[in-house]
């Protein structure tokens, strides 16, 4: 039986693990800074109260005790974790991104090459229907050579204003840019579709919406103090979290464990913490300075060009793909698209809604080759590596330097 180590056991450790437990493997060990999470893991994963950890240090103070870790912790930890699991010779899966540093992201490159040891990042769009169909029809040759790909990230008013604006990912200074953050995923799906690296990289970015000076007069610090806009208010918390509308329900119910931090909260004890919380902080008086809409533009191998546009303006969250060929084209956004064949037949392909709404079912297939690969030592090819992750990160890092200078960066070798 495969053992596993975790630490972070937030919305996304916490995923994998139900994953890794639901396929066979045992966890053996976790480590989670909030006190009820880690109780609570630790029964429902069935871990031994005494490998249930809140300090990091006494974690790998263990030594290792597992086949490998599970890395899903906040991003600027990621490195510091991850560089000693390595050197106590685990294998790794780690949530994306890596890191919003790049030498650090090339020294843990470098050192999980120099070990032998598979250090997997969570890239799980290439896991969904959606894109694994995508990549199988531009494989086969039915879109002929590509021309162009423009991708769309649509992030969803409600998400970003809970991530981005109130939540873990609203300062670059603590996690990174929102580019890398939250479209690391897309700009490897563009390596990913074509198999061609980037050459050059130009963006633009601004923030306009979640400012101080776009405070509604007299507007609190926290919503439920009596907010004079909360009955036209969007990012208002009553009706993001606790009324919350038919697009945006889903997201927002599994985010009451988070932000109660235990699970099983009742919705009075829910709005009870959001009024305190910074999650219940007005959307216009929070410290957050993360680019809310950025656009970069590539020049891939083979002078093909690509775009990829983030925005946090929809109504919904999902993704807009385009892609162009010299046979054909694929376009489609949520779940399902449309490939057109220039001299041939025109077809449509759907997908279910979990498909539709987010890559749920990619994280249960990166689970399932990430214990096949330590069974077998097999890479599946849509397992992204420590070294193909190497690309969308240097990419984020070019169009923030980019970004900030106004200037055509030329990608580096590695």
């Amino acid at each position: 039986m495969t053992t596993i180590a975790i630490i972070g056991l937030g919305s996304r450790g916490y995923m994998y693990a139900r994953h890794l437990k639901a396929q066979g493997a045992k966890i053996v060990s976790i480590c989670e800074k909030k006190q009820t999470l880690l109780e609570t893991s630790a029964k429902t994963l069935g871990v031994d109260p005494s490998k249930a950890f809140l300090d990091e240090k006494d974690f790998f103070a263990q030594g290792k005790i597992a086949d490998a870790m599970v890395i899903a912790t906040q991003d600027r930890d990621h490195y510091g974790h991850a560089k000693q699991a390595l050197e106590l010779g685990y294998h790794i899966l780690c949530e994306k991104p890596v890191s919003p540093i790049k030498e650090q992201c090339e020294e843990l490159n470098e050192l999980a090459l120099s070990k032998n040891l598979y250090m997997v990042v969570c890239h799980v769009l290439r896991y969904t229907a959606f894109y694994d169909t995508i990549k199988k029809i531009i494989d086969c040759g039915l879109i002929g050579d590509i021309t162009c790909v423009n991708l769309v990230e649509n992030i969803g008013y409600y998400h970003f204003a809970h991530s981005y604006v109130r939540g873990n990912w609203r300062r670059e200074d603590e996690t990174g840019p929102s580019i890398l953050a939250k479209c690391c995923h897309d700009l490897d799906m563009i390596y990913y579709l074509t198999g061609k690296k980037a050459k050059t990289v130009y963006s633009a970015g601004y923030r306009k919406a979640f400012l101080p000076e776009n405070a509604p007069e007299g507007a609190p610090s926290h919503c439920l103090s009596g907010c004079p806009e909360e009955n036209t208010c969007p990012y208002h918390v009553d009706r993001i979290y606790l009324s919350p509308k038919k697009n945006s329900f889903p997201f927002m119910f599994v985010k009451r464990r988070l932000i109660c931090e235990k699970p099983g909260a009742t919705r009075k004890e829910f709005k009870e913490k959001l009024k305190t919380s910074p999650y219940g902080r007005c959307v216009y008086k929070c410290d957050n300075d993360v680019m809310e809409n950025q656009v970069v533009s590539l020049k891939l191998e083979g002078d093909i060009p690509a775009t990829l546009n983030m925005t946090c303006h929809s109504n919904r969250i999902y993704r807009h793909t385009r892609i162009s060929g010299t046979k054909g084209e694929i376009v489609g956004e949520g779940g399902k698209f449309r490939l057109n064949i220039f001299a041939g037949p025109k077809k449509t392909y759907k997908f279910s809604l979990l498909e539709a709404i987010g890559h749920a079912s990619g994280d249960k297939n990166i689970v399932k080759d990430f214990l096949e690969l330590l069974r077998t030592n097999e890479v599946a090819p849509r397992l992204s590596l420590m070294k193909d992750t190497m690309e969308s990160h240097l990419i984020a890092f070019a169009a923030e330097e980019s970004r900030k200078t106004n200037k055509i960066i030329e990608m580096p070798e590695y």
